[in-house]
């Protein structure tokens, strides 16, 4: 005898995207259920719950066009049977016809406004019609009604961040976790969305533990390289971009961000490796020949960094650290005159650039122009963004020049 009421096959079908593949096993059973409803309806076909129940065997294999015709056969021989209008409205949803769902999931409602699961498949048609703010509501009243679920809180998070709506989002996220502390899925999107909301030390908390359940992809991986960055944590970084460029070797960006870490740890070589294999998957990738110049000037290869940034330059001429990153390889040759266009070119694209105006003025003085130099100092002394270490230096160096022109 058959159920008469369909209820976990109605949530079954609702979360089979958040629900692990279906085993070998599990299909020949679903297969054998088929078999078995349709000898019993050869002998009962006018039983609109063997109906019902072929649809959800039917759906639960993903042949959802049929399942639809199950589910219509069942709610024409019985026009106030709710579960199969709810069922009815999942398998049309599966197959984006969302308006033909929200009619079928109404009627359900219409029949039984008490059941909670049929809350819940309003909300995913709603979702599926962008419709983000009844879909929200929808979710929480199932929550409500039905008790905490981490699959649950974890769509509503997404709707959530969807509207906009950071901190019920992050409460939402927060709910999926504790509810399902081994989700690594749940962990990685929390970690994510902490970052967005500025939260570093938390999502590092979260990725960490989702690297921990293996939920890592490249994309995820390099975020947690940036906040270990962000952190001066450049060996685990480091480490981290490795993870990402063996998850996806074709990312420029990840060979990019590889080379400048492997710089701050002084390991030049490999770095000038990472940035060589990022220009060659983008030609046109700027920030990479720039910081490939970088790493060959610490490797004293001075015609190797020139051709770099003047790549970088052919690329983008409106990268002012790029004009200035040239400018102190010529200080470095004793090219003064050539550095001063390089660094006045920087400070046209980026006035407020106090580097390039220090390292202007530096040049200068070589020159033997002490009185611009030293306006050059003031001016970026008049800079309120000038670190506290920095603005001392400064200082220092006007008071000298200050020195030496009485």
């Amino acid at each position: 005898m058959f159920s008469t009421r369909c209820v976990l096959p109605v949530c079954l079908a609702l979360l089979v995207a958040l629900a692990p593949a279906a085993t070998a096993a599990g299909e020949a059973a679903d297969r054998g259920l088929e078999l078995q409803l349709r000898a019993a309806l050869k002998a009962q076909p006018r039983e609109p719950r063997l109906w019902n129940n072929l649809g959800v065997s039917l759906r639960r294999q993903n042949r959802n066009s049929e399942a639809v015709s199950a589910y219509r056969q069942a709610v024409r021989l019985d026009t106030k049977y709710a579960d199969a209008y709810s069922n009815l409205a999942v398998a049309l949803a599966a197959l984006g016809r969302y308006d033909e769902a929200l009619s079928a999931i109404r009627q359900a409602l219409k029949l039984d406004r008490t059941n909670p699961v049929y809350r819940l498949n309003l909300a995913t048609v709603y979702e599926g019609l962008k419709r983000y703010s009844e879909a929200a509501i929808e979710y929480q009243a199932f929550l409500q009604g039905a008790g905490e679920s981490a699959p649950v809180y974890a769509r509503l998070a997404r709707i959530q961040q969807q509207l906009g709506r950071r901190p019920q989002a992050l409460a939402s996220w927060q709910k999926a976790v504790d509810l399902e502390p081994e989700n690594g899925s749940y962990r990685l999107a929390y970690g994510q969305l902490l970052v967005d909301a500025g939260q570093d030390f938390a999502a590092i908390a979260q990725l960490e533990a989702a690297v921990r359940l293996k939920a890592m992809d490249a994309r995820s991986w390099l975020l947690l390289a940036t906040l270990y960055n962000a952190q001066d944590q450049s060996e685990a970084a480091a480490a981290a971009l490795r993870e990402a460029a063996a998850l996806d070797p074709a990312s420029a960006r990840i060979q990019n961000d590889l080379g400048v870490t492997l710089s701050k740890l002084k390991l030049y070589d490999q770095a000038a490796v990472a940035l060589e294999r990022a220009t060659s998957l983008d030609p046109n990738y700027a920030e990479a020949w720039s910081n490939l110049g970088v790493v060959r000037r610490q490797q004293s290869k001075m015609d190797e960094a020139v051709a770099a940034y003047q790549r970088a330059l052919a690329v983008n001429d409106r990268l002012p650290q790029v004009y200035n990153n040239l400018g102190v390889l010529y200080l470095d040759s004793s090219r003064e005159r050539e550095a001063v266009p390089q660094f006045e070119q920087a400070l046209q694209l980026e006035p407020n650039y106090w580097e390039a105006r220090r390292n202007l003025a530096l040049a200068l003085v070589r020159l033997g122009n002490r009185t611009e130099a030293a306006d050059q100092l003031k001016k970026a002394l008049d800079n309120p963004l000038i670190p506290s270490a920095a603005l001392a230096q400064l200082q220092a160096d006007l008071r000298k020049i200050q020195e030496v022109t009485r």
